[in-house]
């Protein structure tokens, strides 16, 4: 089994540790245009691994030829919004750089699974399918289910327990919504208040600790997990929406399945009408950012 990762910053090279410690890879590749900072990453995972009593192959590097034979390559490239970048600003940057990886990607693993975490997510999502003209169920992206993990984490600090789903759907962004209809889980809680928390959370980690990681990586590893292990898990997951829930062309958070395909089914629950119009508003809103850089 082997794992590319396009990206050595703390996302990516915190996702490697963890799918390194969870997962039993025979290689994990990492690339970033930073080739000292790749190569270093790898030479000190290869010494975690060792601890481990464990001896993958691990490269770094800034040649995309190392991803070759990627069963999923993780995508974390990219810059972060700085103080005065406008959102389409970061947009407009990051979308170039998603062009570029995907014509890498292509030239040197074409048959690997793409897992897209570059802000902002569903965009990047989209322009990745569009650029590397894969099939869309090749193509998926990570932001859904770190919604989901904070909103399990707020639900259970006010009062729920032996919470068995609760989903963030829409936008991996300000538009983003729970899916109330398939919550399952024990104990009364106060929605309004549960859902307000759970979308400005990631915010206030920001702004302690000036990023999220570990939160992040450890959904990577889950997302990794369910197409190298084919375990066929339900994962909120933006994905390229063909018709389902009424909304086409456009990449968006909903439940779908993963496994060793990727994307092996969209699961199209009978929702409420009002979620149904919370996903077409994050769908409206993702078309127009969509629009802004020409797609």
């Amino acid at each position: 089994m082997k794992i590319g990762f396009v990206g050595a910053g703390r996302i990516g090279s915190t996702s490697a540790f963890t799918c390194l410690q969870h997962l039993d890879v025979d290689e994990i590749a990492i690339v970033d245009i930073l080739e000292d900072l790749a190569v270093g990453e790898a030479m000190d995972l290869s010494h975690a691994a060792a601890a481990f009593d464990r001896y993958p192959t691990i490269r770094g590097g800034a040649d995309y030829s190392l991803l070759k034979g990627s069963e999923i390559i993780v995508v974390s490239a990219g810059l972060a919004r700085k103080p005065g970048m406008t959102r389409l600003d970061l947009a407009t940057k990051n979308a170039g750089i998603m062009k570029e990886i995907a014509k890498n990607i292509m030239n040197h693993s074409p048959e690997s699974k793409i897992l897209v975490v570059t802000n902002p997510m569903d965009v990047m999502n989209y322009i990745m399918w569009k650029e590397s003209g894969k099939p869309r169920n090749e193509v998926f992206g990570m932001g859904n289910i770190l919604d989901s993990s904070r909103l399990k984490e707020r639900l259970f600090a006010h009062g729920a327990r032996n919470i068995r789903k609760a989903y963030m759907i829409g936008e991996h962004g300000d538009s983003m919504f729970p899916a109330k209809s398939l919550a399952d889980f024990d104990n009364e809680v106060d929605w309004k208040k549960v859902e307000e928390e759970a979308r400005f959370i990631a915010a206030e980690v920001i702004k302690r600790k000036g990023a999220t990681i570990y939160g992040p990586a450890v959904c990577i590893f889950r997302m990794v997990k369910a197409v190298v292990n084919d375990t066929k898990e339900e994962i909120p997951t933006s994905v390229i929406l063909d018709g389902e829930y009424g909304i086409s062309d456009v990449a968006v958070g909903v439940p779908a399945i993963i496994g060793r395909n990727g994307v092996e089914k969209i699961v199209e629950y009978d929702l409420p009408e009002e979620e149904l119009e919370g996903l077409r508003n994050s769908a409206r809103i993702l078309r127009d950012r969509l629009k802004e850089l020409g797609y």
